[in-house]
């Protein structure tokens, strides 16, 4: 299937099949290149393609990049007055990313950290003027919700245990490792397994137990002392610190099991409506990697920030807030841990 044929009228208004074919296998090199990622670097890639979207431009490296990977298929182009071009292929390399497959041992990879950095920037931007690229836009933040959803449920299925396997120790291995090594083969799997069903079983408990507690140790009180909003924030931001892997539906539908209804607010609004509680809640991020990609944390950037935030005009409930703050920390969470691709 052509990825490309839908968004090449972009910026080609009646595209040929020579063309689209070329600018499908362009993206397929820039797919493979932003696999190959960390984390931490995909995550600032999905902040400029966000800015991208909104009208900014190309920053040099990335520009850099999109140009080759172009004009490797097309020698002829170039990339000064095509810069849209190449803004939409990056995007569509994200979009590519975000709806490939999600293998069983998902989690915190490249195209992960992608999908959530993207949906975290996008949903809090502003529709853009230019309707194929709104739908693009569109089509990304739906593609990464998914994929989010879809890697926080795999990513915490328990693995069979499987049997020991049997020892079989080869005869020109050194007499002294012999024994060594087939035991280790042997067990190995075994053991990968039981760590993962551990890791997993680790984060339920210790979730399970801050829920119980319904206690804010950041603002050292019950959670419920505090109004919709604050105690929205806060629980999103502790019940994310709880978490090794991406918030599935039902974890959020527990953190914010005790916000109601309330009335909405941009995140300027939000930010003065938090008072002195914006210094407790931004404490743990002041120093921290995430204040240097506010796009893609944009609600952690301005607790830990001082004076009124600027940006976007969207507007959301204490439920909303609360859902935003969980999925903005736990990416801080788990990428601070050092899960690397799970």
């Amino acid at each position: 299937m052509s990825i490309m044929a839908k968004y090449a009228r972009i910026f080609w208004p009646e595209p040929n099949d020579a063309d689209v074919r070329a600018r499908n296998e362009s993206i397929e090199l820039l797919c493979a290149q932003f696999t190959d990622l960390a984390p931490r670097e995909a995550i600032k890639v999905a902040a400029h393609v966000a800015d991208i979207l909104a009208g900014a431009d190309l920053p040099a490296d990335l520009s850099a990049q999109a140009e080759k990977a172009i004009s490797d298929k097309s020698p002829a182009f170039v990339i000064a007055g095509k810069e849209q071009q190449a803004a939409v292929c990056l995007a569509v390399t994200a979009l590519a990313l975000a709806r490939s497959e999600v293998k069983e041992d998902a989690g915190w990879s490249a195209a992960d950290a992608m999908a959530a950095a993207l949906w975290s920037a996008l949903t809090l931007q502003d529709p853009v003027d230019h309707a194929l690229i709104e739908d693009l836009r569109q089509d990304l933040i739906e593609a990464c919700r998914d994929r989010v959803r879809l890697v926080a449920k795999v990513s915490r299925v328990r693995h069979h245990v499987p049997d020991v396997g049997t020892l079989t120790i080869s005869e020109d291995a050194p007499t002294t490792t012999r024994a060594q090594n087939a035991y280790k083969r042997a067990t190995a799997p075994v053991i990968a397994a039981l760590k993962k069903n551990a890791d997993i079983d680790r984060e339920e408990l210790d979730f399970l137990w801050w829920v119980l507690a319904d206690y804010s140790e950041v603002l050292d009180c019950p959670l419920v002392d505090r109004e919709p909003m604050c105690r929205a924030v806060a629980a999103g931001i502790e019940g994310a610190s709880m978490l090794r892997r991406l918030p599935s539906d039902g974890l959020r539908h527990a953190v914010l099991r005790l916000i109601g209804q309330s009335d909405e607010k941009s995140l300027a609004e939000l930010v003065e409506h938090l008072g002195g509680n914006r210094q407790a809640l931004g404490k743990f991020f002041l120093n921290s990697w995430a204040k240097d990609v506010p796009t893609v944390f944009p609600l952690l950037s301005a607790l830990a920030s001082e004076g009124v935030p600027v940006g976007s005009s969207s507007r959301l409930d204490a439920r909303g807030w609360g859902s935003r703050a969980l999925l903005e920390a736990s990416m801080v969470e788990i990428e601070n841990r050092g899960f690397g691709a799970r």
